[in-house]
């Protein structure tokens, strides 16, 4: 199946809308921040276009829950190069 192409806010918006609807974690990570997304050599990301470096506004104890969501998105999105 082919990677939808979006924005840099759209991809974002995505991240953050699976973090609130999801029940993970007993709903406990609902108000973390999505991560911002930057263009990467899809060759050294794994054929994904882009990558996250930081994760500000996510609590450590839901860290990995929001790397998970982002790498699920990274299957579904690459970042329109526009």
């Amino acid at each position: 199946m082919a990677k939808r192409r979006a924005s840099t806010d759209a991809i974002r918006n995505e991240i953050q809308r699976r973090i609130v609807s999801s029940n993970e974690m007993d709903g406990d990570c609902k108000d973390c921040r999505a991560p911002t997304p930057r263009l990467t050599d899809p060759a050294m990301n794994g054929g994904c276009n882009w990558t996250v470096d930081v994760f500000p506004g996510v609590t450590p104890g839901c860290l990995d829950f929001v790397k998970a969501i982002t790498r699920t998105v990274m299957a579904d999105y690459d970042l329109d190069e526009s």
